[in-house]
């Protein structure tokens, strides 16, 4: 994990001379895009490795390039106020000084203004300008503590604030005894100072601010006196591409995932790639801080099981998005074949017959049968034979020997069987005459409901026979076996 945090931290590094040199863009949608990026996903990353110094240059200058009035108005603001501020400072340092050199502490105070970034937060937060807003800065004091004292040694100097300046109970945050996921420990606390304004005090060892100030390359430096490892979010994972972009993707996201969240159609064709230069194939699994490279090929199309390779929620819906599309495609392209066929055959197409004939060879939807055909699934002499028997079949070829009736005493325990070999389509008994098993039947297929089980003395009996004669079949009730 540390080879990966290390990636990541010269990535961040990367990004924060960009930044930096962004100035020599000019006023661009190139400048605006690197800064909307920079805000969205390396100042959060920043945040989550504990890089908390270069989280808030990244989020300043960010600011600066996507809202350019905004960031000069507060930072004019800042230095106009700024020898007010050091005022203040040195008049809520020197009752903590004074106590602390008694109690024999050695520290160092600092007073530090609040980020341009993050006082643009608290006016939006709190609906206000600038001027009105009093917690513009903070104080860090830093101890010179031994580790086995550390802790102890904090919580007696936060003891010593709070006796000298009233606190706020809600303001208080305890990073010394749970630290962050990020190894940031630090102990916050709010107080109410000279003037009825509150003042941020945040009480850390010089050690801890190392780790905070300069985040995972502080943990190496010190790896073996602390036991809290720097890791990245459990629930993303951070990769690269080619050129150095960054990535972020749910954990357990693929090499597929990966290919989709570039575009698509690298998506839609992708067959591999490279990591770190190692061919992989799409269900590789990426770790923080791999480089990809996407092979793709023009042959390449998504699959039903690719839904099985993918994580992110955007891969899984470019994927149903392409299998659709190919669906469509396929059907319409089916359709094409079959009525080219017809055609060939000197057969004139007929939408009924169609629907009819998908039935007879066991599609419940004509769509199915299409795209069948088109995928040479389905053989064509098979439904040429299928064709020619359903528009040869006679008028009332399947009626005109006289059904056979069977008494009720001899009907016993019956079962429906229809003249037809047709795969998963349900049987219905019609309602308009509501046949019984024993009575004289005929099937009819229905374009929507399938298979309906019909009296032949139906009140609509002749009308179907005449109207749609290949859609009649035999059925009869039979014993069950």
């Amino acid at each position: 994990m540390e080879d990966s945090n290390k990636v990541l931290y010269d990535i961040l590094t990367e990004r924060l001379n960009l930044m930096r040199s962004l100035d020599q863009e000019g006023d661009s949608d190139r400048r605006r895009h690197i800064a909307r990026e920079t805000t969205e996903l390396h100042a959060p990353l920043a945040h989550r490795l504990g890089l908390y110094q270069i989280k808030t240059e990244l989020e300043d200058l960010a600011l600066k390039f996507t809202d350019y009035d905004t960031y000069k108005y507060i930072a004019h603001a800042l230095n106009a106020k700024k020898s007010e501020r050091d005022e203040y400072i040195e008049r809520f340092i020197a009752p903590l000084r004074e106590k602390l050199e008694k109690e024999g502490f050695v520290f160092t105070i600092k007073g530090r203004p609040k980020s341009i970034h993050s006082i643009y937060h608290k006016m939006q937060a709190q609906h206000c300008d600038v001027d009105r807003i009093y917690d513009l800065f903070a104080i860090r004091i830093i101890l010179d503590s031994p580790i086995e004292r550390e802790k102890s040694d904090c919580w007696q100097v936060y003891s010593i604030i709070t006796d000298i300046f009233q606190p706020n109970p809600k303001r208080l945050r305890d990073w010394l005894s749970v630290p962050k996921e990020n190894g940031y420990e630090s102990l916050h606390t709010t107080v109410l100072g000279p003037d009825n304004r509150w003042v941020e005090v945040q009480i850390r060892t010089k050690r801890m601010d190392e780790v905070a100030e300069k985040g995972v390359a502080a943990h190496w430096a010190y790896k073996g006196v602390s036991s809290h490892a720097t890791t990245v979010s459990p629930q993303s994972v951070y990769v690269f591409t080619p050129t150095g972009d960054l990535k972020k993707l749910p954990a357990g996201a693929t090499l597929l995932d990966f290919a989709y969240s570039i575009h698509s159609d690298v998506g839609s064709h992708c067959v591999g790639g490279r990591i770190h230069g190692a061919m992989v194939s799409i269900r590789q699994l990426l770790n923080n801080g791999d480089q990809i490279e996407v092979l793709t090929s023009p042959q390449q199309r998504p699959t039903q099981d690719w839904l099985n390779v993918v994580v992110s929620t955007k891969a899984k819906n470019k994927i149903r998005q392409a299998l659709k599309e190919m669906e469509y495609k396929n059907a319409a392209e089916g359709k094409e074949i079959l009525e080219r066929k017809l055609k060939n055959w000197k057969i004139d197409y007929d939408e009924n017959q169609v629907s009819t004939l998908a039935l007879r060879l066991g599609y419940k939807v004509v769509s199915d049968f299409y795209q069948s055909i088109a995928t040479a699934k389905e053989d064509m002499s098979r439904i040429r034979e299928v064709w020619l028997s359903i528009v040869n079949q006679p008028l009332a070829a399947a009626h005109e020997e006289k059904p056979e009736y069977i008494p009720k005493e001899e009907r016993g325990a019956l079962e429906l069987e229809v003249d037809i070999n047709v795969k998963n389509v349900d049987y219905h008994l019609a309602t308009c005459c509501n046949p019984q098993p024993g009575d004289p039947i005929f099937a009819f297929i229905s374009v929507t409901k399938g298979i309906r089980i019909h009296r032949a003395d139906c009140p609509n009996a002749n009308f179907m026979r005449d109207k749609f004669p290949y859609r009649v079949i035999r059925a009869h009730w039979a014993a069950k076996k």
